[in-house]
């Protein structure tokens, strides 16, 4: 039989990757799990690579070594193998959630087996003092949030550009990205000023639902996602602006 690539039983992206996989893997079907496993991997790099080195870099764990040596150890070792994302699935945690402690629970087992090869540095971290650095969990949420933030704004962009409409584009970022006020963005676009809020509303309209997507994608359960995208905008100083504030 073969496998249904397009599952119409998960709300996610993320889920139908994961079905994918494992439905090819129940059908023999190799190449169909590689595939989806591939792409898997893909956007967690794309997704969580700076947060996760935002993390390491903010906290305990850059004692352990290069902060990209730690994130693609843990890449590799945990957070790329099936099993990992499809525990996640089943907790039911936000994935930057699941992602963030997956890091601590890899940095507790790099000291584990250093210290079982007598390799471990003079004052080496215990394992609690990878939990909870507020500091640390900050740069991660602002380094996940941009990440979010600006994929949606490339998928926005795209779109527009196919539609011919990247003016509307431009006076969004120069209003809401440089918070340029109408009157000035007006004639140097040659519209109203009124043209131009109708053009930002446009565009926020699109990057508020590209980013909702993308939030369901994370496993923000539908009633959080609001408050999540509020979030992403204020870490960047712009929730006013993308509301429609003068």
């Amino acid at each position: 039989m073969p496998v249904d690539h397009f599952p119409s039983t998960h709300a996610t992206w993320i889920d139908a990757q994961l079905t994918i996989a494992e439905r090819s893997r129940a059908a023999g079907d190799a190449v169909g799990e590689i595939n989806a496993i591939d792409a898997l991997r893909r956007h967690l790099m794309e997704r969580y690579h700076a947060a996760l080195r935002a993390y390491v870099c903010g906290g305990s764990l850059r004692r352990l070594g290069e902060p990209d040596e730690l994130v693609g150890g843990f890449f590799a070792d945990r957070a790329c193998q099936p099993g990992f994302l499809m525990q996640w699935r089943e907790s039911g945690l936000p994935l930057r959630r699941w992602m963030m402690t997956g890091i601590n629970f890899y940095g507790k087992s790099v000291i584990r087996e250093r210290s079982r090869d007598r390799e471990a540095p003079a004052g080496l971290i215990d394992e609690e003092a990878l939990v909870g650095e507020s500091d640390a969990a900050r740069a991660f949420e602002r380094a996940w949030a941009l990440a979010v933030l600006n994929h949606a704004l490339a998928h926005v962009h795209a779109a527009l550009a196919a539609q011919g409409r990247l003016d509307d584009f431009a006076i969004f970022r120069r209003r809401v990205i440089h918070g340029e006020a109408y009157e000035t963005i007006a004639p140097m676009v040659g519209r109203s000023a009124q043209q131009c809020a109708g053009a930002t509303r446009l565009v926020t309209d699109r990057l508020r639902e590209a980013l909702r997507g993308s939030l369901r994608d994370e496993g923000v359960p539908h009633a959080d996602i609001d408050a999540a995208l509020g979030e992403v905008y204020e870490v960047f100083g712009i929730a006013r602006r993308v509301e429609g504030g003068s």
